[in-house]
C-alpha cells in the first residue's frame, strides 16, 4: 500500500497506521533493536533523493547543486516507504511466529516447499546474525579492535570476518541437508502441521478491510491522487 503514494503527506497516514500496530502489539521493542538501521536508512533517502529530483522551486543555500523542494519531498516520501515497509515488516514478525508464518502462507495457496523455503530463510537471518557476533567475539579475543579507527579502516577489519563466517555457513548448510535426509523430507509432499489454525471472522474482517484498501489505493494511484508530479 506504500508504494501507492509519493506525497509524504498521505504516507504519514500510513506511517500513523503502521506506529499504532507497533504500540498495541508491543513490538516497539523489536523496533529498537533495530533504530540505527532505519534512522540510516531515512536519512540517507532524505540527503540523496533530491539531487536526482528535477524542480521548479529552488532551496535557499542549496540551489546551486540542484535542490529543489520537490526533491526534498520525495526524499521525505521515500524515507517513510522505507520505514513503513520496514516497520510493517517487523509488527508481522513480531506478532507470528515462523511456522504460523510458513501455515499461512500455504493455506493461502503457496507450495508447501515455498512456505518451507520461506520459515527457513527467517531462521538463518537470526543464526547468522548470532554467528556474525560469535566471530566478532572471537577475533577481538585474537587482539583485531573492529570498534576504532575511520571507517575505511572498518571496513578493511571486517574483511577477515568473511571467511570464517562464510565456513560456518557452509557447515551448517551441509548439517541441515544431512538433517532433512535424515527425516525423510521431501519437497513436494504436502505438509501437515501440529497445530492447525483456521481463519475466523476477526481474520476474514481485516482480510478484507485490507484488500479495500489496497484496491483503493491503486486507484488513487491511478488517478494521480497522492503522488508527486516530478521528474528523474
Amino acid at each position: 500500500l506504500a508504494l501507492c503514494f509519493s506525497d509524504p503527506l498521505y504516507l504519514l497516514v500510513l506511517f500513523g497506521f503502521v506506529m499504532s500496530g507497533l504500540a498495541l502489539s508491543g513490538a516497539w521493542a523489536n523496533v529498537k533493536k533495530m533504530w540505527m538501521l532505519t534512522v540510516l536508512l531515512f536519512v540517507y533517502s532524505v540527503a540523496l533523493w533530491p539531487f536526482f529530483v528535477e524542480g521548479m522551486t529552488p532551496v535557499p543555500l542549496l540551489h546551486e547543486l540542484g535542490v529543489t523542494w520537490e526533491g526534498v519531498m520525495v526524499g521525505l516520501g521515500m524515507g517513510l516507504r522505507l520505514l513503513i515497509m520496514l516497520w510493517a515488516g517487523i509488527w508481522l514478525l513480531s506478532t507470528m511466529s515462523v511456522e504460523e508464518l510458513a501455515q499461512a502462507s500455504q493455506q493461502l495457496g503457496l507450495p508447501s516447499r515455498a512456505g518451507f523455503v520461506f520459515s527457513l530463510a527467517f531462521r538463518w537471518v537470526g543464526m547468522l546474525l548470532g554467528a556474525g557476533a560469535g566471530v566478532v567475539q572471537a577475533q577481538r579475543s585474537r587482539g583485531l579492535d573492529v570498534s576504532t579507527g575511520g571507517i575505511l579502516q572498518r571496513i578493511r577489519k571486517y574483511v577477515p570476518l568473511v571467511i570464517p563466517l562464510i565456513g560456518h555457513v557452509l557447515r551448517q548448510t551441509n548439517l541441515l541437508a544431512m538433517s532433512l535426509e535424515s527425516k525423510g523430507f521431501h519437497p513436494l509432499a504436502k505438509r501437515h502441521f501440529y497445530s492447525a489454525g483456521k481463519l475466523g471472522f476477526r481474520d476474514y474482517a481485516v482480510i478484507s478491510v485490507m484488500l479495500i484498501l489496497v484496491v483503493v489505493g491503486i486507484c488513487l494511484r491511478w488517478q494521480g491522487v497522492g503522488t508527486l508530479d516530478v521528474r528523474f
